[in-house]
């Protein structure tokens, strides 16, 4: 390998266009924990890859209030994209396990917890 294939090369866009991400995308990109990204998009079919949940239950549970959400649109627009903050899918999830843990330490309370 010549030594200017070994160096590294600066990020890039996802598009492939060779364009140079701004400061704020490449801070974006590193606040990613774990590997995990800080957003995602309901699946147009079957389930979200990082919950398992189907895009109707997302879109239900960010309806409810229970997990955070944002619809991407210009101003004037009917249509945008919505995406979901899979820290708060995930802080969701934890609550439900509490919520189990608690009900099951109470006598008498078989009852399953739903979201």
């Amino acid at each position: 390998m010549t030594e200017t294939a070994q160096t590294k090369k600066p990020a890039r866009s996802a598009q492939g266009t060779g364009a140079k991400l701004t400061p704020q995308a490449q801070e974006l990109l590193q606040e990613r924990t774990n590997g995990l990204p800080i957003w995602i998009r309901a699946p147009k079919v079957g389930t979200e890859f990082y919950t398992g949940l189907s895009r109707s239950k997302l879109y239900q549970l960010a309806g409810d209030g229970k997990i955070r959400s944002h619809s991407l649109r210009e101003p004037g627009q009917i249509k945008g994209t919505r995406i979901f903050n899979l820290k708060s899918i995930l802080d969701f999830f934890d609550r439900l396990g509490q919520d189990a843990a608690n009900m099951a330490g109470q006598p008498g309370n078989g009852e399953r917890v739903s979201c």
